[in-house]
């Protein structure tokens, strides 16, 4: 049990650092391919520890919400709009909140698994709902930062950034 605990715990920090890690579309600033990966990666290890200690196996519904996510993540990289410093290698989409909603969404998952098996001793209903969301946020924002690298991107305008993301003078 109390190895159930501390995993659990690791979760929430893995999720908190994804939600932190994500936090550029929210204030606009430019980011490398690296920092565009960490937090679809974070997220998809929490969702597959999630799915891990499910109680509930319910492969079939976790196939779909994976698809699913994966194919809305997809669509929503077409969507978003973005500026590329090819230079330096950076991309800065203008302000959304989607990524880092589904961030949030995954960090409250976590603390529900916490909270339900960990402190209340709640029973599972093994229905797996709670993996399966886990898993549609983490393929929403691999889907995501996907096709905002790889296609978004390159088809956008050279625009100089510094540091901070504002125009480079001059």
């Amino acid at each position: 049990m109390k190895t159930h605990l501390l995993l659990h715990v690791l979760l929430i920090v893995l999720a908190l650092i994804a939600v932190w890690s994500i936090r550029h579309e929210l204030v606009e600033r430019p980011v490398s391919g690296f920092g565009w990966m960490v937090p679809p990666m974070i997220a998809v290890a929490v969702a597959a520890e999630l799915l891990i200690v499910s109680p509930g196996k319910r492969v079939e519904l976790w196939i779909i919400a994976i698809v699913v996510g994966l194919a809305i993540g997809l669509g929503m990289g077409v969507i978003l709009g973005a500026v590329k410093d090819y230079e330096r290698r950076v991309v800065k989409v203008q302000y959304t909140w989607d990524g880092f909603g589904a961030s949030l969404l995954l960090l409250l998952l976590a603390i529900a698994r916490l909270i339900t098996s960990d402190l209340m001793n709640r029973s599972s209903s093994k229905f797996g709902l709670l993996g399966a969301s886990a898993s549609f946020l983490a393929a929403y924002l691999a889907g995501r930062a996907i096709t905002l690298w790889f296609y978004t991107a390159p088809r956008t305008i050279h625009l100089d950034m510094t540091a901070d993301g504002k125009r480079k003078a001059g």
